[in-house]
């Protein structure tokens, strides 16, 4: 059966069925990889600023120990030449020397020695370190704004400092830790009122940082284009997954709704089905009191008459005793009393059997409501009377019940079933015991019969659809399988137990509360 397109839509979940709340996890996902691109630019970032402080740090650690030998020698002398001409700043009384052979030799302190590899440093790879104070000996050691700054950190107790600093010829990576005063730092600077301990200064390293900020845009860009691409192509393809899902589960969603229409058709066909069966017993049982209603009727009829023939005697002249003898007065009366009640019983009886069918079908009744399933199995009794009264006797055993929530019409259905099976099932004449319990929270109905009883193999197929062990023609094999289905949809269950040739018992257990 074709479905509109709208139906499925009521059983897909909106996430999957409109593609706008897609929108939300890939926008999660856009998210994520930009916080993860963020994130590694960060680190690549203070990763290259690392190495780069790492390579400074190295240097003044090279230079430090340069001076440390220089300081623990007092010293070293050199040939004084134009690169090394005497340290105009130098006080000290064996500044000069001549050697043996004439030639002029100059004292080169830690501090000249550090300007003199400063100076080879420079010529040879670009970097600068210097040696700075905020109280120099040589005024070219004046420290700038950015070594004041950081010598008066380490002042404060700071170990060391670093920064990019942007010039004109581009940026530049600034790194600068102190110089404390030692034993050998004295000869020099104790007359400037330093003390063992104090920072006297700190030797500040400059080098290029357009080769490594060259370094990590290249691989912000590489990381850009790998990190758009792995995002996209993820967003495409849990896109596609995501439509895939949708179609998938629309045409799930239609192939339910097929499923539950042929499932309502063949309901509603195994209940015609079920109508047909009933309607001639309903109409046998309707037919007898009808019968013997318009024959009393005839009677009726002809009583009157004579009735009125005694009447109009009457009016023209007394009666007599012959007159009602000839009239047979007596028998009329009596008789006539008799056919009012005999009519008035089949009435009665015809009301009943059209009362039970109402409260069988139920049909003002389409929801749950809270039934009384003793007075529903008493008129489903009344309705297939017609097929049981021939193949057994009924015994009833009804046990006190609360109302149960459930749809009444339905709950006959499943009875109906369960009784037209076990009066079939009784090859000749036999018993069907129609039992109900309250066992805590459910209810339970049992339809017994003592006919031949289900095969074995069998038992595991009987409430499969169109599973049916009567000949060709003699059922649809539905009745089962529907009556299974509306017990479960109640929340219920039905069980089976059968010997064969001893009979078969169906207990329905259904919960008195509708479940949630």
């Amino acid at each position: 059966m074709h479905q509109p397109a709208a139906s499925p839509h009521i059983r897909v979940p909106r996430v999957v069925r409109e593609r706008r709340w897609w929108l939300l996890p890939l926008t999660l996902w856009l998210s994520g990889c930009l916080l993860y691109y963020s994130s590694h630019v960060r680190d690549l970032q203070a990763h290259s600023e690392q190495i780069a402080i790492e390579g400074a740090r190295n240097m003044f650690r090279m230079v430090v120990l340069t001076r440390n030998w220089n300081a623990s020698h007092g010293g070293v002398y050199v040939p004084v030449t134009s690169r090394t001409p005497p340290n105009p700043h130098l006080d000290h009384p064996k500044r000069d020397l001549v050697a043996q052979d004439g030639t002029v030799l100059t004292m080169i302190n830690p501090a000249y020695m550090t300007r003199l590899i400063a100076e080879m440093a420079e010529a040879s790879n670009g970097a600068q370190f210097r040696l700075t104070s905020l109280k120099p000996i040589r005024p070219e050691n004046q420290a700038d704004a950015w070594e004041t700054a950081a010598l008066k950190g380490f002042e404060q107790g700071v170990l060391e400092t670093w920064g990019i600093e942007h010039q004109e010829e581009g940026p530049r990576l600034r790194y600068m830790a102190p110089l404390t005063v030692k034993q050998a730092c004295l000869a020099c600077h104790a007359r400037q009122g330093y003390q063992l301990g104090d920072v006297r200064g700190g030797i500040s390293v400059s080098q290029d940082y357009a080769p490594i900020a060259a370094a990590v845009a290249h691989q912000r860009v590489e990381m850009g284009v790998v990190t758009l691409a792995i995002c996209a192509g993820v967003a495409m393809l849990g896109w596609f997954l995501l439509e895939m899902l949708r179609r998938r589960w629309l045409e799930l969603a239609g192939k339910v709704a097929e499923l539950e229409a042929a499932h309502v058709q063949l309901l509603q066909s195994e209940k015609l089905a079920s109508i047909g069966q009933l309607a001639a017993g309903v109409a046998h049982e309707i037919n007898n009191p009808v019968g013997f209603v318009k024959s009393n009727l005839n009677a009726l009829q002809r009583y009157a008459q004579q009735m009125q023939a005694l009447l109009d005697t009457g009016r023209a002249r007394p009666l007599g005793e012959a007159d009602y003898a000839a009239a047979d007065y007596d028998y009329l009366k009596d008789d006539l009393r008799a056919l009012i009640d005999e009519s008035q019983d089949g009435l009665v009886r015809v009301q009943k059997i059209v009362a039970d069918l109402k409260d069988f079908s139920r049909v003002d009744q389409a929801e749950r409501a809270d039934a009384d399933l003793n007075a529903g199995i008493e008129s489903t009794l009344n309705v297939v009377w017609n097929e049981l009264k021939y193949k057994a006797e009924v015994v009833r055993d009804f046990a006190e019940l609360p109302p149960v929530n459930c749809v009444q019409a339905q709950i006959n259905q499943v009875v109906m079933n369960l009784l037209v099976n076990a009066a079939q099932a009784i090859p000749e004449r036999g018993t069907i015991t129609v039992r109900t319990r309250l066992e805590g929270d459910f209810v339970r109905i049992e339809v017994c019969d003592s006919g031949c009883g289900i095969a074995p193999e069998h038992l595991g197929r009987i409430f499969d659809p169109f599973f049916t062990t009567k000949a060709v023609g003699k059922g649809t094999g539905l009745g089962l399988s529907l009556s299974y289905d509306i017990v479960q949809k109640h929340g219920g269950r039905i069980e089976v137990e059968s010997q064969v040739g001893a009979g078969t018992c169906f207990r329905v257990f259904l919960p008195c509360v509708a479940p949630a």
